[in-house]
């Protein structure tokens, strides 16, 4: 099987040849730039060239095309370009910047990892001031520059499935919670504020406009399309399933049903972390069709559990090795022991893709990551 058609068959839910593997075709399915440069210098792999950054506040790496090969990764992925790297800043201890939405960011200089968020610019906005807030334009052309040459690079004639990773801020429920502060928003939500509302319908609509820009210049070239919005904590969802439903999921499906009907073909991807399962029946009902991460070690969401429910209706792209406890602090073989749990869970009949839980962090040994990937080459075979 091509790597393309290994993914196809699982996303079909039925089995391939193989597990197929993912790296790098997503935010959430990359390696922190830290990390990554280790992993690069344990392979041999032109370390002295720059790593490129997918995600500057998270920090996340895109990872070269060599290195995907050299661990069997089967899909490639990509994502919009930003028209303007923001201006980077020192203010005594912290690298600050803002980004386009006008959100303000810091890192400590000694030992920062991420920038965290420390203002949010619509906190304090009336409804008035919300419409005057200077939105980025979704249909900027820089953010496609060369977009369809880039797809067909990444697809090699077909040969691999190509993920398109909307990167334009974030989900419709976590970019308001951005803008406005999660404690501010989700009051504002809970008292009905016509700003709160106001909010998520723009968001749709930028997000909108994006897919229509994406879809309209290279849709034929993009297998699989993603989405995301963090609706989980550790514990439970961040609001209860009666105000997702009526609140959120009637905007998700609103886009999706967009998507859709620019680009039948597309799979729709939906990155969620954390404990979701009180919302999983609705993220299907919106039109999801694949579920990232899995994220097995918060509360109710015990894999097998999730297989049985829920395995004919997602595709799992995901939830192969939690990246908390045990591929960071976990010895060679703990990683070996859970990589094959979860990979006698989740590969029967299809419907998995392997990856981490999420983005792999620095500070994992690099051991623990070649452990976990050679486990999946070795034990993730259909027989």
């Amino acid at each position: 099987m091509t790597p393309k058609e290994r993914v196809f068959t699982t996303l079909d839910h039925r089995e391939p040849d193989h597990v197929p593997i993912d790296l790098g075709a997503t935010m959430e399915t990359t390696v922190h730039v830290d990390e990554y440069r280790l992993l690069k210098e344990h392979l041999g792999v032109a370390v002295e060239r720059e790593v490129g950054v997918k995600h500057l506040t998270a920090q996340f790496a895109i990872v070269d095309r060599e290195v995907q090969e050299r661990i069997d990764a089967q899909v490639r992925g990509t994502e919009p370009l930003m028209p303007e790297q923001p201006e980077i800043r020192r203010d005594g201890e912290y690298l600050q910047l803002t980004d386009e939405f006008g959100i303000d960011w810091q890192r400590p200089v000694e030992d920062g990892l991420y920038f965290d968020m420390y203002r949010h610019p619509l906190g304090e906005a009336s409804l008035e001031e919300m419409r005057a807030h200077p939105f980025p334009d979704p249909r900027d052309p820089r953010r496609y520059t060369r977009l369809e040459e880039r797809l067909l690079a990444l697809a090699e004639g077909g040969r691999y499935p190509v993920v398109f990773d909307n990167s334009f801020g974030n989900g419709i429920f976590q970019m308001c919670n951005q803008l406005m502060g999660y404690d501010k928003f989700l009051i504002a939500l809970a008292l009905r504020e016509k700003r709160a509302f106001w909010l998520l319908d723009k968001i749709v609509e930028m997000k909108m406009e994006l897919w229509d820009e994406v879809l309209t210049r290279a849709g034929q070239h993009i297998d699989i399309v993603k989405e995301l919005d963090d609706m989980g904590t550790q514990l439970d969802s961040f609001i209860s399933p009666d105000m997702y439903r009526g609140d959120v999921k009637p905007r998700l499906a609103k886009l999706i049903a967009f998507i859709k009907g620019k680009a039948p073909h597309v799979r729709m991807m939906m990155h969620s972390c954390g404990s979701i399962r009180r919302v999983i029946p609705d993220l299907i009902d919106a039109g999801v069709e694949i579920l990232n991460p899995v994220q097995y070690t918060a509360r109710n969401m015990d894999t097998a559990e999730l297989k049985a429910e829920f395995g004919t209706d997602l595709t799992f792209w995901g939830g192969g090795m939690e990246t908390q406890k045990t591929l960071p602090s976990g010895s060679v073989q703990d990683v070996i022991d859970e990589t094959r749990r979860q990979l006698d869970i989740l590969m029967p009949g299809g419907g998995f893709v392997f990856a981490q839980v999420h983005t792999i962090q620095w500070g994992t040994p690099v051991e623990n990551v070649f452990a976990m990937w050679d486990t999946v080459r070795e034990y993730g075979v259909y027989r």
